[in-house]
């Protein structure tokens, strides 16, 4: 479970949250690799500016995430489905999900490897798995980590490498692995 701090942050920040931070990185999720029809779940996905990219007409996108007031902004989106609960406790039944988004939460999960292996129990095999992060070898990124630590977020910023390591673990096979100026892409595809 986030912590209260954290929660009470994206609370805060929700109806400004598009126009402040990241605002044109959907594009960037449409490159995940994911299938063209099922159900795409974007795990901390807070207002669904990721999730809105990745909709179309066969394929449907839940946004999951702990903060109530993100949950309202992103159900004021087109037809965006929206569900609050912890990233470790997701209310879904094994194997239903073809892909998972988590862009720019991973470092927010106290409980990472759980999120993964609650990610692992959705996808259905060959499901797709997409993390998009910051890249903490970058100063601006370093200066919102500390920015992150200052406010008590309990934040934590992983290289490429170590969020692979993690990910090889739970059944999941690399297929895209990128860093690209202030952000870090990886792709997985389930295979366990």
């Amino acid at each position: 479970m986030p912590s209260s701090r954290k929660i009470g942050f994206f609370n805060l920040t929700a109806p400004i949250y598009d126009h402040v931070f990241h605002p044109a990185l959907g594009e960037l999720c449409q490159q995940g690799g994911f299938a063209d029809e099922g159900i795409i779940v974007d795990i901390g996905g807070g207002t669904g500016r990721m999730a809105a990219s990745l909709q179309n007409g066969k394929r449907k996108v839940l946004v999951a995430d702990a903060s109530m007031k993100m949950l309202l902004q992103s159900i004021k989106r087109a037809e965006l489905w929206a569900v609050g609960a912890d990233a470790v406790h997701l209310p879904f039944r094994t194997g239903c999900v073809a892909g998972i988004l988590i862009a720019d939460a991973y470092h927010h999960f106290q409980k990472r490897e759980e999120v993964i292996r609650e990610s692992a129990r959705l996808l259905r095999k060959d499901g797709i798995l997409y993390i998009f992060e910051p890249n903490i070898k970058k100063i601006a990124v370093k200066i919102v980590a500390l920015l992150e630590w200052m406010l008590g977020m309990k934040s934590k910023f992983f290289h490429i490498s170590e969020i692979q390591s993690l990910v090889s673990g739970y059944g999941f096979q690399v297929i895209e692995l990128k860093e690209d100026g202030a952000s870090i892409r990886l792709c997985f595809k389930r295979i366990g």
